[in-house]
């Protein structure tokens, strides 16, 4: 998933960002996995503090590309309907997968965005699920 406007954003957001398809369904299910067992309190008070951040630095244009391009690796493609379950028409596990990691990639991709002035406590609790389940992919890959 190569972008024209790559060099416009953060390089590490870009770097996650063309990751995604080289998620496995183990993968995206193991972080969104991690993902549920983090304090949602916690979470959710560093997204505020993320999302604070990432409007001074005018960030909020790629925070949004980002949310863009995840709804679109969320969707539904072609391959999605294989087996059994495509020929009733509905997806595989793929989207499950997909829609079940969404949340922890959108919360890794804020805590990179918003690094800079992150405590490093709510760097760590946004990024966490999406670093883990990379560095297990690594392991395995």
């Amino acid at each position: 998933m190569v972008r024209s406007d790559a060099g416009n954003m953060d390089e590490r957001v870009a770097s996650l960002l063309d990751e995604l398809g080289n998620l496995t369904n183990d993968d995206a299910f193991e972080m969104a996995e991690l993902w549920g067992q983090e304090d949602g309190d916690a979470r959710r008070r560093a997204w505020q503090h993320a999302k604070a951040s990432i409007e001074r630095a005018r960030l909020t244009a790629v925070l949004d590309r980002a949310r863009t391009e995840v709804g679109d690796w969320m969707k539904a493609a072609p391959a999605d309907f294989q087996g059994i379950s495509g020929l009733m028409g509905r997806e595989g596990e793929h989207v499950s997968a997909r829609r079940a990691a969404a949340p922890a990639l959108l919360d890794a991709v804020a805590g990179l965005l918003a690094e800079r002035e992150l405590d490093p406590a709510d760097f760590e609790l946004l990024t966490r699920p999406w670093r883990s389940a990379m560095e297990n992919a690594a392991d395995q890959g």
